[in-house]
């Protein structure tokens, strides 16, 4: 799994989501601006653009508010380490912040004026017709690290989509909804967290670790050496052949805390174990032992046991197909932290990198602030039961 070295936290994850976060304003990218200092008004101002519940809960909770200084200033420190090395000048952190401000200006201006007529598909159509190439531009930064191609119909609704955002965030504009406080507070902590994603992107790109530094970590850590792990594994596999007892051996080896049962798995149907190591166990017919294969887990032996075929109801009671499962063993040696070796080192490297820039970037923040919330609305009492009335009644 790739490691995600990304500045990420609940808090301020939940809160951009909050508000559809997403941009920079047009007139202000590619410029440098200023992360050193992170001020209670601005975390004030934006914070009161969050939903009542957060800012109650940051209110009530001076543990949450200190959390959110130390995250932000972490981002704001690693959003000066990208400007440092001309982050913000290029065309995908530009396009990024382009896409994401005409986001939360089109969801503000809704927000605004929920009950106006500010947009028609007509328009849409006609600002895609005009600007059919920015639009293939900004669908390569939208699926930017998907694993898949989206469908044509799924294009054809992200055509719609986009336009809307466009035209309303181009209203939103012309209405001045971008300068107030609020949404440029948002919109600054936005453009740190880009900048931040982005210098991360680059560590990530940069400081992979070298063959020669795995190979003196495998030499310094032969338990991460996942040739001799296959030579074990296939030592045992010999043995097998030899006429040793499975169970024995998976006793002695099989790494994944069912030594004592012998390796044992019990009954399982399809749909339930890795799909290669799945494939395998349901080819071999009772009593049968399959050669040495490798998973994304380890290296494994398995033997059939038993085999039957059983009739599950399904959760309203109606008789499903009848179903196969077997009973297994299998002999595991795990090789995560020999396929792991990579990541590992790439990890602490970054990891190094992410504390030195907080160090070479240092933030002014204010130990803690005071966010002002309404009082707290009286629950509704239902007359005839006296109980309260929770919203989802």
């Amino acid at each position: 799994m790739k490691a995600n070295w990304k500045i990420k936290t609940t808090l301020a994850a939940a809160s951009i989501a909050a508000i559809a976060i997403l941009g920079a304003q047009a007139c202000q990218l590619g410029k440098t601006e200023s992360y050193n200092v992170l001020a209670a008004e601005e975390i004030i101002t934006f914070l009161s653009t969050l939903p009542e519940p957060q800012q109650r809960m940051l209110a009530t909770n001076a543990n949450q508010r200190k959390a959110f200084i130390t995250q932000f200033k972490q981002m704001f420190s690693l959003a000066q380490a990208a400007q440092a090395e001309g982050l913000h000048k290029s065309d995908e952190v530009i396009r990024r912040a382009t896409i994401t401000a005409d986001q939360i200006l089109a969801q503000e201006g809704m927000k605004q004026n929920p009950d106006a007529e500010a947009y028609n598909e007509e328009e849409g159509k006609a600002y895609l017709a005009a600007h059919q190439a920015e639009f293939d531009l900004d669908l390569k930064t939208i699926m930017a690290g998907s694993t898949q191609e989206p469908l044509p119909e799924q294009i054809e609704m992200m055509k719609g989509q986009w336009s809307e955002m466009k035209v309303r965030a181009d209203k939103a504009r012309k209405a001045g909804l971008d300068k107030t406080p609020g949404i440029q507070a948002a919109l600054k902590f936005r453009r740190a967290n880009i900048l931040a994603d982005a210098y991360s992107d680059k560590l990530e790109k940069d400081l992979k670790p070298s063959p020669e530094e795995i190979k003196q970590f495998v030499e310094e850590h032969p338990e991460a050496d996942l040739e001799k792990i296959r030579q074990k594994a296939e030592g045992l596999y010999e043995r097998l052949k030899n006429g040793e007892d499975f169970v024995a051996i998976a006793k002695q080896f099989t790494e994944d805390g069912s030594r004592d049962a012998g390796g044992d798995l019990g009954w399982f149907g399809r749909g339930r174990m890795d799909p290669e190591f799945e494939k395998i166990a349901f080819s071999l017919q009772k009593g049968q032992v399959s050669e040495l294969f490798k998973t994304q887990f380890g290296f494994h032996i398995v033997r059939v046991d038993d085999r039957r075929t059983v009739k599950k109801s399904s959760t309203d009671g109606a008789p499903e197909e009848p179903q196969e499962e077997i009973q297994a063993r299998h002999i595991f040696l795990s090789t995560q932290e020999a396929d792991g070796v990579s990541q590992m080192l790439a990890q602490k490297k970054i990891k190094r990198a992410l504390e030195d820039a907080t160090l070479r970037f240092p933030v002014t923040a204010p130990e803690d602030f005071t966010l002002n919330v309404g009082a707290m609305p009286p629950p509704a009492i239902d007359r005839n039961s006296g109980r309260i009335i929770t919203p989802n009644q």
